[in-house]
């Protein structure tokens, strides 16, 4: 029915979309054509309203003749990106927090149209579009229709216009098309996404309640407007990846607590190849005194330098070791000369002393 070209606005120097209506391509009933015609026309009067980030916008429209044939066309805003179901092919791309923005960026777009009292009529992945950015549009208002004009149909009788695994039971059964069967329309996009989002898990009951309301086979028992909706659907899709980011954090936290931090490597201690002494013999850790002890004095200069040299010869040996044995025998030898030496002069101090005082 209609073709789409990629095109540049030579005045403007900007990249756009030309929808083309195929003349060629009608039926030969003159009704058809004629119905084709007030399609396209209403197409570009309703796309002239539209003033919203999340529809794919109306530049220009016109009429061109072709060997003979008179074609209507439409410049459109020109979306560098895929169509949602482009999009879903891509496993890496079903991740929830990226298509909850597609779905609710596309939801506002029907918002606003339903304000401007206009029903879109073949909502399906096909006809949202996807930005580099990441951000949504509503595209082909091809077959919408005007709320208030509900009445008045560009359909002869019986023939089902738009996609019908997207369409209200209303409308397949009865012909009858209002802004709830749009709601309708867009539950089952959100169903068919997030059930590729969930596979092969169930929907969270949330997100479930919600959907089953919006495609309740009455309309009466849905939600009152896509506004409605979409509130409560982006309430559960926000709720649902809170959860699941906390969720992550949870289980890293505890990955974290099960391994815990990497151990830091052992270190060795290392006998030095020239010491004669520990040759031969394990190496102990070096023993840490619990107390500082002077630097000066009598201690400092004699026994001090003395003790810590004993106690690095003894590390180096075994209790069985003779040289062990000789080390603690020689040490209690100088240990008993020096407090000898220590008591001797404190005898000839108390002497002297007790002497002046006589």
């Amino acid at each position: 029915m209609a073709e789409v070209w990629d095109g540049w606005d030579r005045q403007l120097r900007r990249r756009v979309a030309v929808k083309v209506l195929d003349a060629g391509s009608l039926a030969v009933r003159e009704q058809d054509e004629q119905v084709a015609w007030q399609r396209f026309e209403r197409e570009a009067r309703i796309a002239a309203q539209m003033n919203c980030a999340n529809i794919v916008m109306l530049h220009d429209s016109g009429v061109f003749v072709e060997n003979g044939l008179r074609s209507p066309f439409l410049v459109m805003e020109f979306v560098q990106g895929e169509n949602l179901r482009q999009y879903m092919r891509a496993p890496e791309n079903h991740a929830l927090p990226r298509l909850a923005r597609v779905l609710t960026d596309a939801l506002s777009g029907l918002v606003y149209a339903h304000s401007k009292q206009v029903v879109h009529r073949d909502i399906k992945p096909e006809n949202i579009m996807i930005c580099g950015d990441g951000t949504a549009k509503l595209a082909d208002f091809g077959i919408a229709i005007e709320m208030r004009e509900n009445m008045q149909r560009l359909t002869r009788a019986h023939q089902v216009v738009g996609t019908k695994n997207y369409s209200a039971p209303e409308y397949l059964e009865q012909g009858r098309f209002t802004h709830l069967s749009d709601v309708y329309s867009f539950a089952v996009v959100c169903t068919e996404v997030l059930e590729a989002v969930y596979a092969p898990a169930k929907l969270p009951p949330q997100l479930r309640s919600v959907l089953d309301q919006a495609l309740s086979p009455d309309p009466a028992l849905r939600f009152a407007s896509a506004a409605e909706f979409q509130h409560y659907f982006r309430d559960a899709v926000h709720a649902q990846t809170r959860l699941r980011t906390e969720n992550r954090d949870a289980a890293e936290v505890t990955t974290r607590k099960i391994h815990g931090p990497k151990p830091e490597p052992a270190t060795v201690p290392v006998r030095s190849p020239t010491s004669l002494l520990t040759s031969g013999a394990p190496v102990r850790p070096p023993q840490h005194a619990g107390v500082e002890l002077p630097a000066t004095g009598l201690w400092g200069i004699f026994v001090g330098p003395a003790l810590e040299y004993r106690q690095r010869v003894l590390e180096g040996l075994t209790r069985n070791d003779p040289r062990y044995i000789g080390g603690v025998l020689l040490g209690a030898v100088a240990g008993g000369i020096v407090l000898g030496w220590l008591v001797f002069v404190l005898l000839a101090w108390l002497i002297v002393s007790i002497a002046h005082q006589l």
